[in-house]
């Protein structure tokens, strides 16, 4: 009988160790997640730092921004395409943030603001942004855009 009340007694204390050890790993790929995320969010928000001080620093940059916003129809293929690519990582933190964030009036604040920098951004939206991305996105962005 002593056998097999210390056998019992065993498996409990194995069976405690096991979740205490579960919850502790579970607690580190929380903690790993997070990591990653703020990883992810530091990393577009780099990006699109260095794109705004190409802005200033790279004239033909500067001049490829302003012609994109401005959509009349003077860049070329190459042009336009660095055009596009800053806006879809200037909407990619857009995303982070709307997803990971929580400040949302801040984030519809930036999204009006880029909207009203000129028409090279409502059609580089209607004509790429929109369709990269989910509805509920495309939704926030649409309502937020809105005068």
């Amino acid at each position: 009988m002593e056998w097999e009340q210390l056998a019992i007694i065993a498996q409990i204390v194995t069976g405690i160790a096991t979740l205490a050890v579960a919850m502790f790993l579970a607690s580190q790929l929380w903690q790993q997640h997070r990591d990653s995320v703020m990883s992810l969010r530091l990393t577009i928000g780099t990006q699109v730092d260095d794109m705004n001080r190409s802005m200033y620093t790279n004239r033909d940059f500067a001049n490829i921004f302003l012609l994109g916003c401005e959509d009349s129809g003077e860049l070329d293929k190459i042009d336009q395409h660095r055009f596009n690519i800053y806006m879809l990582q200037y909407f990619a933190q857009f995303k982070d943030h709307w997803e990971n964030g929580n400040d949302y009036t801040n984030i519809q604040r930036r999204v009006k603001n880029i909207f009203g920098v000129g028409p090279g951004v409502e059609r580089f939206w209607s004509e790429i942004g929109a369709n990269l991305h989910e509805g509920s996105f495309v939704q926030f962005i649409d309502t937020a855009k809105s005068p």
